[in-house]
């Protein structure tokens, strides 16, 4: 018999069925378009781990395919691809649509708000609920933003568990609040819960049960198969079945409804309108991805980690370096607003922290490019999209900005000084970084300040020293030192260098 303590670390299953406030009632027309969204998430990387969600997210997809729905099945998901699957289904639906979104994986409430947990969820300790906040999705958004798709109805199943995904025996966790709360129904809406409040729910009868799905799914899939079943008749029938399954092994789980829809809403109608949607043509997003950098191209999350470009002018043009914000393993990009994403390729370094080799992310640009937008992508350890990056390119900033950084870094070497038929000094390193100046002053001894007049900054051969410029001027052969400020391109003035005469 399995008990309340086992089933704590079982996958159970809180399904809630929300209408859009629009309200729905009677079987759906034969032309109404059925559309669902099915995510279930077993391997979690950093919470305990579900044996039963993905098996149950298939079935699930299986049975909708059966009744009439497209469905698109996502499994595995960490927040990004769970993210680019929710807005491409967001981005399917059409005013009058009937649409079903249906999560199997692990739930977590905080401060009363019911949070979907993806694989990639943090381990929250004692006082970081704000991590599940920032890191999971809030279930009650998901129904307002497909109602504002134009979805005439919406069915949300969410498959999450009821007890503490962030529980470890023997340490201190974060508190939770039983598993999820209620949610409170408004006009439009039906919910259905897979157990009672405060109920655990059953993962299988006992080690001999092999069914592959949970005790509520296996019974709940059954009732979706009725035609001409209204919700209200799905939720009783189940009701009834799963009470009585766990009662044959001494287990209370009755699973509770609320419904707050004017009229009956059918899933699937007895009027022979349903049709078979092929899951052969369903999209699924699965850990890994694939091989392509991007399938589409959405922009990154507002206030998430950005990568770093730093700009590098040789002769042979531009090489722009990026620094991503995490570990990753593959890299691409765009230039420019069209075009298809290029895959820059791996080096031959392991990464250990994913295991994997490291992505290139040099990207080249030729010595004319002009002024653009470099748009860059990756994929992170789990292999998910990370979102789309702009880079400004500026030619001329980025060239001038190189320079006064490199200036900055090697201004030592500002100045040389040579015993040759009289003390000289030498300013080939200003005269090479000279676009990003716009003057030179030095003394001598602390003396009176002097221009040292650039030669003409030339972007398309920058570094090259003009054959006419006089790199040196002789100085006192008692000259003991000299001082050096330049202002840079952007009106900054560098701190006053002290250089001493050294014999040579």
């Amino acid at each position: 018999m399995t008990t309340p303590s086992t089933a704590r670390a079982l996958l159970c299953l809180f399904a809630i069925v929300v209408s859009c406030v629009t309200l729905f009632q009677g079987p759906a027309s034969a032309q109404q378009r059925r559309l669902a969204l099915v995510v279930g998430i077993d391997n979690y990387e950093s919470v305990s781990k579900l044996q039963k969600a993905v098996n149950d997210a298939d079935a699930v997809s299986k049975r909708l395919a059966e009744i009439g729905f497209e469905v698109v099945t996502a499994k595995d998901v960490g927040r990004r691809a769970m993210s680019r699957a929710i807005l491409e289904f967001e981005n399917k639906i059409q005013p009058g649509d009937l649409t079903l979104f249906y999560f199997a994986g692990h739930g977590f409430a905080v401060d009363g708000q019911n949070f979907l947990l993806p694989a990639d969820i943090p381990d929250a300790k004692p006082g970081e609920a704000g991590l599940v906040k920032d890191e999971a999705y809030l279930a009650d958004r998901l129904a307002a933003r497909f109602k504002k798709a134009g979805a005439a109805a919406t069915v949300l199943v969410l498959d999450a568990c009821r007890n503490n995904p962030f529980e470890q025996p023997g340490k201190r966790s974060l508190g939770g609040e039983g598993g999820l709360n209620q949610m409170e129904p408004v006009e439009g809406m039906f919910v259905l819960f897979s157990a009672g409040v405060r109920q655990f729910a059953l993962d299988r009868l006992d080690d001999n049960d092999a069914d592959p799905n949970s005790v509520f799914t296996r019974t709940f899939l059954t009732e979706l198969t009725v035609p001409g079943a209204s919700m209200v008749d799905i939720a009783k029938s189940t009701q009834l079945k799963v009470r009585k399954l766990a009662e044959k092994v001494g287990y209370t789980q009755t699973p509770a409804y609320y419904d707050q829809i004017i009229g009956n809403l059918t899933l699937l109608p007895d009027d022979g309108s349903a049709k078979v949607a092929s899951l052969g043509t369903s999209e699924e997003f699965e850990e890994g991805g694939g091989q392509s950098v991007l399938r589409k191209l959405d922009p990154a999350p507002k206030g998430g980690p950005a990568p770093l470009a730093n700009f590098s002018r040789h002769n042979g043009g531009w090489s722009v370096y990026v620094s991503l914000p995490e570990p990753a393993t593959q890299f691409g990009y765009r230039i420019g607003e069209e075009g298809e994403f290029k895959d820059a390729g791996l080096s031959n370094i392991l990464d250990q922290r994913t295991g994997r080799p490291t992505p290139n992310t040099l990207v080249n640009l030729p010595p004319d490019q002009k002024a653009t937008t470099l748009y860059v992508t990756w994929r992170d350890k789990r292999g998910e999209e990370a979102g789309v990056y702009p880079i400004i390119f500026d030619p001329d900033s980025s060239l001038k900005s190189e320079m006064k950084k490199m200036l900055e870094l090697t201004w030592t070497s500002w100045l040389g000084f040579r015993d040759f038929n009289g003390q000289l000094v030498y300013f080939t390193q200003l005269a090479s970084f000279r676009c990003g100046l716009k003057e030179i002053r030095y003394s001598i001894d602390n003396g009176d300040s002097q221009v040292w007049e650039l030669p003409a900054c030339d972007p398309n051969n920058p570094y090259a020293v003009p054959e006419n410029t006089k790199l040196f001027r002789e100085i006192p052969k008692s000259t003991k030192n000299m001082q050096v400020q330049v202002t840079y391109f952007d009106g900054e003035k560098s701190e006053l260098r002290n250089f001493n005469v050294l014999n040579q």
